[in-house]
């Protein structure tokens, strides 16, 4: 367990106030790192953080209201992390939507709010985060992907374009701060028991469910564990690197 080395990591987590992101706080929380929940849900940042901090006292900060479409914002964000709690080590780029429409019928709109959360978001987070850690030589940065980007499905055309984008940059990433010792990978879910979910038809989930090569649908917690494991010196050798955690769902064609 030494080897996960998260002691006392200062760690932001963008999109940390629910589903994936909150899974991922309370992860890193367990394993002695401190998350940092990023969100720009007020009501819901607050009930997060008295979830993964429940013992902190009322002037300790542990969440930040951002919205990752404003690079500004997120500048500022990191700089008000950095004189809370000194620089970054390690970051998750995780804040991310979802919109279905297709080539045909997707507004210039709909296109843009997309990939100003998904891709812009993403790119601002990582930049902002990786500033801070050039200057100490390490760190380890994780992005959430998702199969969407490596595979498609109809009626998806931004959300799946956003997340193969996410791929790519994550490797270019890599590449651009190799030299100053950081690691860049992504972390791409299948299909995770979030509430994203919860509006989805009970056959829609059922049929899902049949395609999975393990019978089920995966656990916020189970992505979390991947993006632990990124994050910590247990991968030490690992960078520009996409993992898939989707219960074997993208093995099959039919």
């Amino acid at each position: 367990m030494t080897l996960l080395n998260m002691e006392s990591a200062v760690i932001p987590v963008s999109g940390g106030a629910s589903g994936i992101g909150l899974a991922i706080c309370k992860r890193l929380r367990a394993e002695g790192a401190i998350p940092l929940l990023l969100d720009f849900n007020a009501q819901s940042l607050a009930s997060a953080v008295r979830e993964v901090y429940p013992e902190a006292s009322a002037d300790a900060r542990y969440g930040y209201l951002l919205d990752v479409r404003d690079s500004k914002a997120v500048d500022a964000c990191f700089a008000d992390i950095r004189r809370d709690h000194g620089p970054v080590t390690h970051a998750v780029a995780n804040a991310g939507i979802a919109q279905g429409a297709s080539l045909l019928d997707i507004t210039d709109e709909q296109w843009q709010q997309v990939m100003s959360v998904n891709l812009n978001g993403v790119m601002y987070f990582c930049r902002a985060a990786a500033r801070q850690m050039s200057e100490a030589k390490r760190g380890a940065i994780v992005t959430t992907a998702s199969i969407a980007g490596l595979m498609v499905k109809p009626e998806r055309i931004a959300y799946t374009s956003s997340k193969a984008a996410v791929v790519n940059m994550t490797r270019s990433m890599a590449v651009d701060l190799g030299s100053y010792n950081i690691r860049v990978n992504a972390v791409a879910p299948g299909v995770i028991e979030t509430a994203m979910q919860k509006d989805k038809p009970a056959a829609v989930l059922q049929a899902t469910r049949e395609r999975v090569p393990l019978e089920r649908l995966g656990a916020g917690d189970e992505i979390a564990k991947v993006v632990l494991f990124l994050l910590s010196d247990m991968a030490s050798y690992i960078t520009g690197q996409t993992i898939v955690a989707d219960g074997g769902l993208t093995l099959r064609y039919a």
